[in-house]
């Protein structure tokens, strides 16, 4: 019998058992209700907070845009000062006043010349 018991275990090849263990669902975080309303107020809120430092960034951009535009404006504008006070002293200068009475015909007397003094009180 033992002689019959040792052919049938060696013919027969072992079978493997598998066992199928129920696998249980892993949750990550769990989160109650008012914690994730916490976080989403949260994240609302973080939001909105780059919201306004990006806007606030871009309206400052804006401004620093403007002030150079009006800062090479006034630039131009005391360039076209400077050079009208250059052509202003120029024209008043005593010589070309001289030069031009002596193309009208006018001869200078010097009783009738009376000297006044600008930026004098």
């Amino acid at each position: 019998m033992q002689a019959e018991r040792v052919r049938q275990n060696i013919q027969k090849p072992k079978e493997k058992v598998y066992i199928e263990t129920p696998k249980k669902k892993r949750r990550i975080v769990s989160l109650k209700l008012n914690e994730l309303l916490l976080y989403v107020a949260l994240m609302i809120a973080l939001t909105s907070a780059i919201v306004f430092a990006l806007d606030a960034k871009f309206e400052a951009h804006e401004y620093e845009r403007e002030i150079s535009q009006l800062d090479y404006e006034i630039n131009a504008k005391e360039k076209e000062i400077d050079e009208l006070t250059t052509e202003v002293t120029h024209l008043s200068s005593y010589e070309r006043i001289y030069q031009k009475a002596n193309e009208l015909g006018l001869k200078p007397n010097n009783d009738n010349v009376k000297v006044v003094r600008k930026y004098e009180k």
